[in-house]
């Protein structure tokens, strides 16, 4: 849902770099024309598709006396469903006109690690004075707008449809629980997301009640609230689990939090509906995953529950890519049943002829009438007319012509980059959000296994050890919040085989898992060198910054999902050396280029347990961020140790042009640590302008300082690395250290990153790097 939402904001978005160019009249004029013309053509095919979707017949299971008697698990449970899917179809006739207030922001990332810097892609956020009475219809007053593309600052973007992104909290028929919600449905649709107030939802869920909280008004009255708790039969994509509260006394929702059962596989869904166009395999996989959406009402004048926040999140993978994103709604509400008449729009009727030119309210080639859909200029603004959905009401959007004094008005935050904790009610969603614990889950229904190989999962790769390393994996969704995976690898170099066996459980905020491995561990603090970049690197360059152990073992995990990861590890397994096994890449086919060697481990079985926090904070790339990675680990055994690591990355504009930042890092140890656990710099991730390895310790300390313009789309970048890794008891007393300097062009904020780097001391050799999610 949210993904169709972000895409379709692309699509109808015009996006030009530079000031607006000064034209004649005649070409402005045509260039409009060819705007709307595109805009009215994207809203019919998407009036058309929304059309067949509201008018087909709904599709579901039927509901069996077998349903009905494992449905609800206290009869409470079924008064309360009973009550509430009455409730939701029924229309409050005193419930007149209000004034409202609306503001919303949708946002999306990009970043090819699931736990990485926030990099913000696109933001676009409104804020919008909504007027609604009965019987007459919504007028909209857009009073700030602005839409953000960090990679290109100075683009101009213009959006084909500014009228359609303004929420409108209440309207006779309106859909309660969906965020971007239609009209209200009576009967399941299990082609969508099942509704589970709908009828026909019993086949698809189970119910039981939860808590109940009771509220004291000023006035004295209580209002008592009822906690309805859903969870799905199966674990299916278009099947949730939720906690729900409703007015004992109505039955009308009140608040809400709620996820996807499972994350959406595109691919199984598309072969599912028979589509002939298959997914290519190199976009694969392709996932959308909601991981959780709060709805929040108020009560106004002792009666009337309105909305007051609505927030979704969630990602979505395509291939390698992740794309993070966001909708946040929130309401103010000036008056309620409040006398004021809508304003009239006398220019409507004085340009009938204008109306006509461009009224998709026309009747197209199958004798269907098409949804309304006008446009007038009304001098200083624009003015929509359109009926939204199928049976809503009729809506007049007001956007101003002035795109600088929609995008720095007061009605907006301060910055597009701010939070917005307190105008979304962020700390009120993340109670909500609690509520989604290890009891809410899909029942135990364990789904058909799924095949993974080539570039999935990180499945194939390439390094002086394994050689090409290829693998196959098979996941299984069990339900109950239960999954499993058994992979098996092996390398064309080393002949080993490799392979994990891992049950994992996730409530959708915190996953516990156990495996069973014999792997090739990485000793590397830095980077990723098992990732795609650093394999074809490898390959074609013999270069690579990864250091490499066989471990064999178990290990126990916990994982919260979070702005903030915080993960555990208990493990127990046997450590041994890894030999280098190849020399080949094209590099060594051209000019005998040879892999540097590997760390000699030591061997032996440990017991022991590790910790990581990770955060990132902030968006604006001109503003202070900061990226911060805390690890400790401790074992004993063959050799009884202990090690703590920090980096800090903090980058923050230096007038105008400029952007700078610099990263500090340090660990020390305990005990006898073996060589596979010591700190190595050198290399794209820590000294640059060195092979990784020319320093080495049980105790480090490292600081990169980076100098760049402020233009991230391509940012040319130089940067001097200082680094230091040797005995803990040498720690004040070092020596010279390791250094480097280069020059450096990074792109699309970091994404993408090129390094020419030379050393200073103790080697003077030019050194070329081509990495992924750089720091800068």
């Amino acid at each position: 849902m949210l993904l169709i939402l972000a895409t379709a904001v692309a699509l109808q978005s015009s996006i030009t770099i530079g000031s607006r160019p000064k034209q004649d009249t005649t070409k402005l004029s045509a260039r409009d024309s060819t705007r709307i013309a595109r805009r009215d053509s994207i809203r019919a095919r998407v009036d058309s598709i929304r059309d067949e979707r509201e008018k087909r017949l709904p599709r579901r299971d039927s509901v069996t006396a077998k349903h009905l008697g494992s449905a609800f698990r206290d009869a409470a449970a079924r008064t309360l469903l009973q009550r509430a899917r009455v409730a939701r179809l029924e229309q409050d006739s005193t419930l007149l006109a209000y004034d409202a207030t609306a503001y919303q922001r949708i946002s999306a990332g990009l970043g090819f690690k699931k736990i990485g810097r926030d990099r913000l892609l696109f933001r676009r956020e409104n804020a919008s004075r909504v007027r609604w009475r009965r019987g007459e219809g919504v007028w909209i007053d857009v009073k700030g707008m602005r839409t953000a593309l960090p990679a290109i600052p100075k683009a101009r973007v213009e959006m084909d449809s500014d009228d359609d992104f303004t929420p409108i909290p209440y309207y006779p028929g309106r859909e309660a629980m969906w965020v971007g919600s239609g009209m209200v449905k009576r009967e399941v649709d299990d082609r969508e997301i099942v509704h589970p107030l709908a009828e026909g939802a019993e086949a698809y869920y189970q119910y039981s009640t939860g808590d109940s909280i009771i509220f004291r008004l000023p006035d004295g009255s209580r209002i008592r609230l009822g906690e309805l708790e859903v969870t799905a039969r199966r674990p299916k994509w278009n099947l949730i689990v939720g906690s729900f509260w409703f007015d004992q006394s109505s039955a009308q929702l009140v608040r809400a939090a709620y996820r996807l059962s499972i994350p959406m596989d595109i691919v199984e869904i598309e072969a599912s509906e028979g589509d002939d166009d298959e997914i290519p395999r190199w976009l694969r996989p392709m996932t959308a995953n909601i991981k959780g959406i709060t709805v929040e009402y108020g009560l106004h004048k002792g009666r009337w529950w309105l909305p007051r926040s609505q927030v979704a999140e969630g990602d979505a993978q395509i291939s390698v890519m992740r794309v993070p994103f966001k909708l946040e709604e929130s309401f103010k509400y000036a008056s309620v049943n409040g006398t004021g008449a809508l304003p009239t729009l006398p220019i409507l009727a004085q340009r009938q002829d204008s109306l006509a030119e461009h009224d998709t309210a026309a009747v197209d080639s199958t004798g269907r009438r098409r949804r309304r859909s006008s446009s007038v200029d009304d001098g200083d603004a624009t003015i929509h007319v359109r009926e939204r959905r199928r049976g809503g009401p009729l809506v007049v959007t007001r956007v101003p012509k002035d795109s600088a004094m929609l995008a720095s008005s007061p009605d907006l935050p301060k910055s597009i980059y701010d939070d917005g904790d307190e105008l979304f009610g962020r700390a009120e969603a993340d109670e909500l959000m609690k509520e989604l614990d290890f009891g809410l889950q899909a029942g135990w229904d364990p789904q058909r296994p799924k095949l993974h190989y080539g570039l999935e999962q990180g499945l194939l790769r390439y390094n002086r050890v394994e050689g090409l390393s290829a693998g196959i994996m098979a996941t299984q969704t069990f339900g109950a919040g239960y999954s499993g995976s058994a992979m098996a690898r092996i390398g064309t170099a080393d002949h080993q085989l490799n392979g994990e066996l891992s049950m994992l459980r996730s409530d959708g905020r915190r996953t516990f898992g156990a495996t069973a491995y014999r792997r090739l561990a990485l000793v590397n603090d830095w980077g990723d060198p098992f990732a795609l970049g650093p394999s074809v690197s490898a390959l074609l360059f013999g270069r690579e910054d990864g250091l490499y152990y066989r471990s064999f073992g178990a290990e126990l995990t916990a994982t919260t999902e979070r702005r903030s990861p915080l993960s555990f590890r208990l493990f127990a397994e046997r450590q041994s050396d890894a030999d280098v096994e190849t020399h080949f890449s094209v590099a060594n086919v051209i000019s005998d280029t040879r892999f540097v060697d590997n760390v000699e481990s030591k061997e032996g079985s440990i017991a022991g347990v590790g910790a990581r926090f990770r955060t990132s904070r902030g968006l604006d790339p001109h503003g202070f961020r900061l990226l911060a990675d805390v690890r400790a680990e401790g074992a004993a055994g063959a050799f009884d140790y202990s090690r703590g690591a920090f980096d800090a990355t903090i980058s923050h504009g230096i007038g105008p042009r400029l952007d700078g930042s610099i990263t500090l890092s340090g660990g020390t140890s305990g005990g006898r640590v073996p060589a596979q656990r010591h700190w190595y710099l050198g290399g794209a991730q820590t000294i640059r302008g060195h092979d990784v390895g020319v320093a080495s310790g049980n105790a480090f300390w490292m600081g990169r300082a980076e100098l760049g313009t402020s233009f991230i789309a391509a940012r040319p970048v130089i940067f001097y690395d200082l680094g230091w890794a040797g005995s803990r008891t040498d720690w004040q007393h070092p020596g010279v250290p390791v250094s480097g300097a280069g020059i450096g062009a990074s792109f699309v904020d970091g994404l993408f990153r090129f390094d020419l780097a030379k050393g200073i001391r103790p080697n003077t050799g030019v050194r070329a790097y081509f990495y992924l999610e750089a720091k800068f």
